[in-house]
């Protein structure tokens, strides 16, 4: 069902980079001793006023027991002062903080144009409330090996002045994950939190519990291509810690940008401002903070040496994703699919995922809404978009439209990313076309501070993923 419309949208999208800011605290010390003396003086002052009148046998006495008695109490008060001076000297480190910028949900119902650069970002992380055997099947050739040399060094953490280390809000303490039906916890009432910014500092650092990840080989029909009748290709599965094959996991099809590889959403470390991040360290912690349930995040490429090109990579990936990639997860994995035919798929659609970054949210749209609905009820696109009204006018086609919208989930830089305002435009057209898409219960739109790159693409997985994989009941 269609809505009607008063805004003008461009015939097409074209494709239009980042660092952070610190603020410090200062500490200052107290020094009482200067305001006990200045006490004593004005006592002393007042007493020898009122002498005038005493005789001086009295007053030699006084002064002989109140020198006794001066000496008596300034020996026993050195040891106290220091005590008292000890607590106030005591100089505080703290990581330094920066001023909230608004979060409000006004802000982010902006214009679409990007802001003015900044010389600097906020450093803070504004919240918005708001391994198998190999086995031949489906003509795939698949050889599974585990590459622990992949994995980056545990210590992921920076030592860059003004990093944060702050984090708006405390990691959940209940012993639920957040189910947001519509937009708000079914079990608790609570609304997700997103951040604007850097993730909290323990995101860039190994979790007590690790997954893993697995590099897998496969040979897969080309679609692209005629010349060449298959591809031998790879993608990565990482498995949450303590996988387990009794038990059903949802399933995210995360794909990289142009001229990435399968490795970087979960084995490379990208750097950014200093800090390091690793998109496998991020997942362990967004699991063991219960931020969202255990799931397995698939990471296959586009582009290979025989498919180059924005079109090819398309079309190699609708059909890749729908032929090869879904049925051999749900073959070598335990998912909520049965098996691998296309019914089973369809049955299980609400716990299959598909996104990516730049290119990636570009063929997420193109090939995954356009070509394959009826498999993928969640989608994450970052920094990338489509032409939505081609897109709307597919998934309102007879075939796909009792098909319901889980979750929809984009994002872009605000800073020298040029696809902040093409994702802003073609959100808005989703939620104002398609009644499945409704803002703030099944859809979303959180921009993050940076530009095109991966600082922006992680926060984004961060938010992403407390939303994904929610049935609309």
């Amino acid at each position: 069902m269609q809505k009607s419309s008063k805004n003008q949208y461009p015939d097409s999208f074209e494709s239009l980079s980042p660092k952070s800011s610190s603020g410090h605290i200062e500490h200052r010390n107290v020094d009482m001793d200067t305001h006990d003396r200045a006490v004593r003086r004005s006592a002393g002052h007042h007493s020898r006023k009122q002498s005038s009148s005493t005789p001086l046998w009295l007053i030699c006495i006084l002064i002989f027991v109140g020198l006794i008695g001066f000496f008596i109490i300034r020996f026993s008060g050195i040891t106290g002062r220091q005590s008292d001076n000890a607590s106030v000297e005591v100089i505080v480190t703290e990581e330094p903080t920066a001023e909230i910028p608004d979060t409000t949900e006004a802000a982010l119902s902006d214009s679409g144009s990007p802001p003015e650069e900044t010389a600097a970002l906020p450093a803070d992380g504004n919240t918005l409330i708001v391994d198998a055997p190999a086995e031949n099947t489906s003509g795939i050739t698949a050889d599974i090996q585990s590459d622990t040399s992949l994995v980056p060094d545990a210590d992921m953490t920076s030592s860059v002045p003004g990093s944060n280390s702050v984090n708006p809000e405390p990691p959940p303490t209940d012993e639920h994950v957040h189910s947001y039906v519509r937009g708000v916890c079914s079990v608790c009432g609570a609304k997700p939190k997103f951040l604007k910014d850097w993730l909290p500092d323990e995101f860039y650092r190994e979790a007590e519990h690790r997954g893993t990840v697995t590099s897998v080989e496969y040979t897969t029909k080309a679609y692209a291509t005629y010349n060449i009748p298959t591809y031998h290709k790879e993608m990565n599965v990482y498995l949450p810690y303590g996988y387990d094959e009794t038990r059903q996991y949802n399933v995210l099809i995360l794909l990289p940008g142009q001229g990435d590889s399968e490795d970087d959403w979960l084995v490379n470390t990208h750097t950014s401002a200093g800090k390091k991040m690793c998109g496998r360290i991020i997942l362990d912690n967004l699991i063991e903070q219960k931020l969202c349930e255990p799931c397995i995040v698939v990471t296959p490429v586009a582009e290979t040496k025989y498919v180059q090109g924005l079109t090819a990579g398309i079309v190699q990936m609708q059909d890749e994703l729908r032929e090869t990639i879904l049925p051999y997860i749900v073959k070598h994995y335990s998912t909520y699919a049965k098996d691998g035919s296309a019914e089973s798929l369809r049955a299980a659609r609400e716990h299959f995922g598909l996104g990516g970054l730049s290119n990636g949210a570009l063929i997420t749209f193109e090939g995954g809404m356009r070509q394959n609905f009826d498999l993928f009820a969640n989608y994450c696109a970052f920094s990338g978009n489509g032409e939505p009204w081609k897109t709307v006018s597919t998934i309102q086609l007879k075939k796909y439209a009792k098909y319901p919208v889980n979750c929809f989930f984009t994002g872009a830089g605000t800073q020298n990313d040029w696809q902040q305002h093409y994702t802003k435009v073609g959100f808005e057209y989703f939620v104002e076309k398609d009644d499945r898409f409704v803002k703030g219960e099944n859809s979303w739109r959180v921009d993050v501070n940076g530009g095109h790159e991966w600082k922006v693409w992680y926060t984004c997985l961060y938010n992403a993923m407390q939303v994904m994989f929610q049935s609309m009941e």
